[in-house]
């Protein structure tokens, strides 16, 4: 049960870092009205493009918190959150896009020329696809584990502390005790008359 609790977390980890970045592609393609990049300078602009990747991270920060929450709290008091294996699951699938990117940013001969800003903010630009949604994701990881840690230390215990059988052994007389030795007991063999 243990391993399918850990392979659950880190596959959740997985899908939930793609969801979040398809999610942050599909944010970045909406964009503001023109009248707002008309006064902070562009669309293109720092100001700009770092308000949305702070948007986006606090945006994918909730959604990874809530996300997480769900696939870590446990049910039972020893069932521990298994947060380094979401975690695992997480960097595995940034690496994977990490990857995705280099490929894509590779194929294309005109993203050579882009700012090295819209290369680092923009959730939609290969190669990090938005190099402060990992840390948005990652924070949400971590804040659920705390959470569902604190939970897991609420929940009532599931096994007793000490047995009532352990109990009355260990404060019984020494010598009434039931022998608690591997060698067979020996009677003697009945009188014969």
């Amino acid at each position: 049960m243990k391993a399918a609790r850990r392979s659950i977390a880190l596959v959740s980890g997985v899908l939930l870092y793609c969801a979040c970045a398809g999610a942050a592609m599909k944010y970045a393609n909406t964009g503001l009205p023109r009248q707002v990049y008309v006064q902070l300078g562009g669309r293109n602009s720092l100001p700009v493009m770092l308000g949305e990747a702070v948007a986006i991270a606090v945006v994918l920060f909730i959604v990874a918190a809530i996300w997480a929450y769900l696939t870590l709290r446990p049910q039972r008091r020893r069932h521990k959150p298994y947060v380094a294996w979401m975690m695992s699951g997480v960097g595995s699938a940034w690496a994977g896009w990490l990857i995705f990117g280099a490929f894509s940013f590779a194929l294309k001969p005109r993203a050579y020329s882009a700012p090295l800003q819209n290369m680092l903010l923009s959730s939609g630009a290969a190669p990090l696809f938005g190099a402060l949604n990992i840390f948005g994701v990652v924070a949400g990881v971590w804040l659920a584990g705390r959470l569902a840690k604190r939970r897991q230390l609420r929940l009532p215990s599931t096994r007793s502390r000490s047995r009532p059988y352990e109990d009355s052994v260990q404060n019984a007389d020494p010598d009434s005790a039931p022998s608690t030795t591997s060698e067979p007991q020996t009677m003697a063999p009945p009188a014969a008359r």
